[in-house]
């Protein structure tokens, strides 16, 4: 008496083979995928631009008690930085840290190595105040490292 194979065992085999094809081509397009997620340029991360904010301030002029701020914008990173904005906040630095002012200055793409720098004048009355400078605030320009992006000076007025 012959022994017959049973059909589905047939099938099974090419079922099998099947889903196991499926599962390696899913496990590829999950590894591109989270790759392209955390970074969708295809850059290397160490070659990411990367801008670094920098404040300075002059004295108080007296009697007039203005002082010029300046603030720069610098690419440390290896690759060019696309135009970004950077954005001032002039606050209390105690409670209630009331904002007293806030500039928006658009910044130009900045190639690795360059930087951008502007200046303004605030007149400020007495007390403490803060003042902060955050570039690219939204995170739209994926950097090297991207907590270098704000800076923060205390003054206080006479």
């Amino acid at each position: 008496m012959d022994r017959v194979r049973p059909a589905w065992d047939r099938k099974a085999g090419k079922i099998l083979c099947a889903v196991a094809g499926a599962i390696g081509a899913l496990s590829i397009l999950w590894a591109a995928a989270a790759s392209f997620a955390r970074d969708p340029y295809g850059q290397d991360p160490d070659r990411r631009p990367d801008l670094k904010v920098e404040i300075g301030t002059s004295k108080m002029v007296w009697p007039r008690r203005d002082i010029t701020v300046t603030v720069s914008v610098k690419n440390v990173g290896e690759s060019p930085a696309p135009r970004s904005d950077c954005r001032i906040l002039i606050k209390h630095a105690h409670a209630p840290r009331q904002t007293i002012k806030t500039i928006k200055k658009s910044v130009r793409a900045l190639d690795a190595g360059d930087g951008y720098a502007f200046s303004f004048s605030v007149k400020l009355a007495l007390g403490l105040w803060e003042i902060t400078a955050t570039a690219d605030r939204k995170n739209k320009i994926l950097e090297a490292d991207e907590t270098n992006n704000k800076a923060r000076i205390a003054i206080a007025g006479e």
